[in-house]
């Protein structure tokens, strides 16, 4: 009687690590020991998990991984407020399975190795319940008259790769992303900015689709991290006095801005530095939409993950600045500030904290009225995508006008070679 495919994914495994430890074992100490006899023996080993691989299923058979669609992550409540577009599939039964039949179609084309994602949900009666979904955490729309006859338009999709096991009900790793949509139509309705999120969520023929996006990350997810126990997150956004007294002059909401900071960041890491990050939950759970999919529970509430690793980020605040100015034009740069601090939680030790700021310099006509708060948060996502790129690949320009550190460039560059072999590495 053939075992099932758990056994077969489990000797797998072992048969990797005990081929791993084997070659580690022999070039550790190559110089004291004999290497035909030890050879055999290490031969020997792993011919026996081959042949048991052999014995537990008569052909190869890749793990099976559930596909359970689109989603959406944080309180249902706030879903139609946080991510209408999302909301009008999710609630809608023919157009999620509409929608999810589209993703799983491009999903099929993809080449992952051992790994095969199926239609259908983990059951509870099962023994193979890692299931994968795409979860939206929000839709940002920002549109702004030029005051030239046309708007400018960016429609901004915070999202998320979650890959979870439905039988213990817990996160077992995240990949964020963040898509950026623009154009300049001469009006705008609700109409055209369904019509925006309709491209980015059906049309495959854009760069910035969510479809895209999900297929080309699937390669970045790490099907094995079940039997991994690293995880890192955003764990604090914090405001500096100068900082909150620009949020309330601009009447921006601070606790919506702190998730925003924190999922742009999450993204900008896990793009530039090639490793999942745990969302920064502030209690939320992964539910809604997702969970009614279930044939087999009615709610289904996730656990995240204790993160190992943590990122607390400062916002230090914002500030405008005018480089040239002539009768028809303005040159302003409008510049973010913000810390980054990474630690140890297992530790509670500080193993890094830099502080950086970046402006975005832009060539406007007197005439447009610019939403300088937009202009803002525009900065400061450009600065967490510069900062994170920093961390994997410094730069000395950017470091000496950039940054302010008490380290110098070279200090600084074996900080981040440091970051990478004690935390980034174990993640992947």
């Amino acid at each position: 009687m053939w075992l099932g495919e758990n056994c077969l994914a489990l000797i797998y495994l072992r048969l990797l690590k005990a081929l791993f430890n084997a070659n580690m074992y022999y070039y550790k100490n190559k110089n004291r020991i004999k290497k035909h006899n030890k050879m055999k023996k290490i031969t020997f080993k792993y011919l026996i998990w081959v042949l048991a691989l052999l014995c537990c299923q008569p052909g190869w058979s890749s793990v099976p991984v559930y596909f359970a669609g689109l989603s959406y992550i944080g309180d249902a409540a706030d879903m139609n407020a946080a991510a209408p577009f999302a909301s009008s599939i999710i609630n809608d039964s023919d157009k999620l399975a509409e929608y999810n039949k589209l993703l799983m179609s491009s999903v099929n084309k993809v080449p992952l190795d051992d790994i095969s994602i199926v239609p259908g949900l983990g059951n509870t009666q099962s023994g193979n319940a890692l299931t994968i979904a795409l979860a939206i955490v929000e839709e940002q729309f920002q549109a702004e008259d030029t005051g030239d006859g046309y708007y400018a338009v960016k429609a901004t999709t915070f999202g998320q790769i979650v890959l979870f096991d439905f039988i213990d009900k817990k996160v077992v790793s995240t990949i964020p992303f963040i898509t950026s949509y623009t154009d300049s139509p001469k009006k705008i309705s609700a109409d055209y900015r369904r019509q925006i999120y309709k491209t980015v969520y059906f049309d495959q023929s854009k760069k910035i689709n969510l479809i895209n996006e999900f297929v080309a990350k699937l390669a970045d997810v790490n099907f094995q991290k079940p039997f991994d126990s690293w995880n890192i997150k955003v764990r604090n956004v914090l405001f500096t006095p100068f900082a909150e007294k620009k949020i309330s002059q601009y009447g921006a909401n601070p606790k919506t801005l702190d998730t925003r900071i924190a999922n742009q960041f999450s993204a900008a890491m896990s793009k530039q530095l090639g490793i999942p990050v745990l969302p920064y939950s502030k209690g939320q759970a992964i539910g809604g939409a997702m969970a009614m999919r279930f044939e087999n529970v009615e709610a289904l509430q996730l656990e995240l993950p204790p993160a190992n690793y943590y990122v607390d980020l400062t916002l230090l605040g914002f500030s405008k600045k005018i480089m040239k100015e002539t009768a028809n034009i303005i040159i302003p740069s409008f510049i973010a500030g913000m810390r980054v601090s990474i630690g140890d939680v297992d530790f509670d030790e500080l193993v890094f904290s830099e502080k950086a700021q970046s402006g975005r310099v832009l060539k406007l006509s007197k005439k447009l009225k610019v939403n300088e708060w937009n202009e803002f948060k525009n900065s400061l996502t450009v600065l967490s995508d510069e900062f994170c790129m920093q961390l994997t690949k410094p730069d000395k320009k950017w470091f000496k006008e950039k940054m302010f550190s008490k380290k110098s460039f070279k200090k600084f560059k074996k900080s981040t070679r440091e970051l990478e072999k004690d935390i980034f590495d174990k993640l992947r």
